[in-house]
């Protein structure tokens, strides 16, 4: 019996045995958005690109298949760990699982063994009348001991990890985590509005029209997340990554992981902080690192995009003024013509509608009145005339088009 469960233990282990890093970590980005411009898309490309930028960068987390599943599922962390920390978590806790296992198998054959073997059987046998074995005692004893031992040494060596980010990896990023009732904001280090301002203002995302942002970051490049909080306490934790840590009020706390798969994760608050605790959602889209640096041009614009949206999407009833819409893609244009600008502009109208359509419609009024469509079948078409009235005053104003790469090629790899 010993021989053929140290047996099982070994196959067991072989089949747990962490991937090695370097498989999907790759070579290390630099950030260049400071320095260089970045490849955007043709401005004259079709709208479909720009929504496949809009799905990786503001993913909708609620959105459903015909089926009624989700669109962005996610598998459980045991089956695909989506970050370093999460494989060393799965790791560990299938070889704990697995070095417990006598404990709670054996005690139980035991019983059922002496259960039948020493039942009655009708012929006056006399029971057993000993009270104890030390040394039996002291064997059982000294087992569990020596399994605590065997796991905790793994085990710590793993939570240390944990509280201490690689010194050896130059090119890791830091975002600030600050929880509040009941939302997330995040500040990423380093990465400013302007790079060239006198005052620079790092990037900072929380909620649109109510809706939570997702932070996106790069695959293969290590991040540090300082966590605070603005009220009561919160807890930041997204499963696929194995990283779950407090956010307290007037003090730090750190996690740092580093993301291996693409893809949408999603999470939540794991603290009782109020009455919309249960819908404190978490997401995270994992890009590659072109696409993260495209994404930090993307923010670098938002701001001045505004006047455009408050044109193009007046209040409920009140038509589109084109005057106005002119002006306000005018004002845009007059801090800049590049294609990188005119690609922003483009985006964020698209995004900007992605998300409204997620926000609960003012009471008394449908989804339809406030996009300015006759019923909601209509929506789609209402929003594209919107978009497609931006993209023919865009194309008017600009005197000269970039022509640049197409986004899905340089998403493919294609190109050089």
């Amino acid at each position: 019996m010993p021989r053929l469960f140290l047996l099982l233990l070994m196959v067991c282990l072989s089949l747990v045995t962490p991937i090695s890093a370097a498989d999907s970590n790759g070579i290390p980005v630099k950030n260049t958005v400071a320095n260089a411009p970045v490849p955007m898309v043709n401005v004259g490309q079709t709208i479909d690109a720009i929504d496949a930028d809009v799905a990786k960068f503001n993913p909708n987390i609620y959105a459903l298949n015909a089926d009624g599943t989700p669109v962005n599922h996610n598998k459980s962390p045991f089956v695909e760990p989506a970050s370093d920390i999460a494989r060393d978590v799965v790791w560990i806790t299938w070889f704990s699982s697995l070095v417990f296992l006598p404990f709670l198998v054996l005690p139980l054959l035991l019983l059922l063994y002496v259960i039948f073997k020493f039942r009655d059987h009708g012929d006056d046998r006399k029971p057993a009348t000993f009270t104890g074995n030390h040394k039996l005692e002291v064997t059982w004893t000294l087992i569990p001991c020596l399994a605590l031992i065997v796991v905790s040494y793994p085990t710590w060596i793993i939570l240390d990890k944990m509280e201490s980010p690689p010194k050896d990896k130059k090119d890791q990023m830091t975002v600030i985590v600050r929880g509040k009732q009941f939302a997330w904001d995040y500040a990423y280090q380093g990465f400013y509005k302007n790079p060239k301002a006198e005052i620079k203002q790092n990037i900072t995302i929380g909620q649109n029209m109510g809706i939570q942002d997702p932070l996106v970051l790069p695959k293969g490049r290590t991040v540090q997340l300082h966590m605070t909080s603005d009220d009561v306490n919160h807890a930041w934790w997204i499963p696929a990554f194995g990283v779950k840590k407090d956010c307290i009020k007037g003090r730090y706390t750190y996690v740092w992981f580093t993301p291996e798969i693409l893809g949408v994760y999603k999470g939540q608050c794991a603290e009782l902080c109020g009455a919309g605790h249960g819908i404190m959602l978490i997401s995270a889209s994992i890009v590659t690192p072109a696409e993260f640096d495209r994404y930090i041009t993307l923010q670098q614009a938002k701001d001045d995009v505004l006047k455009v949206w408050s044109a193009i999407q007046p209040a409920v009833g009140v038509k589109v003024d084109d005057k106005a819409l002119r002006d306000a893609i005018a004002g845009y244009l007059s801090k800049g013509k590049t294609a990188e600008r005119q690609y922003a502009l483009r985006f964020w109208i698209a995004s900007n509608y992605s998300t409204l359509q997620r926000v609960p419609p003012p009471k008394g009024t449908s989804m339809a009145q406030v996009i300015g469509a006759q019923n909601a079948a209509d929506i789609p078409a209402a929003i594209k005339a919107r978009r497609d009235k931006v993209d023919a005053l865009l194309s008017e104003l600009v005197a000269h088009v970039t022509s640049i790469p197409n986004i899905v090629a340089i998403a493919s790899g294609d190109l050089p």
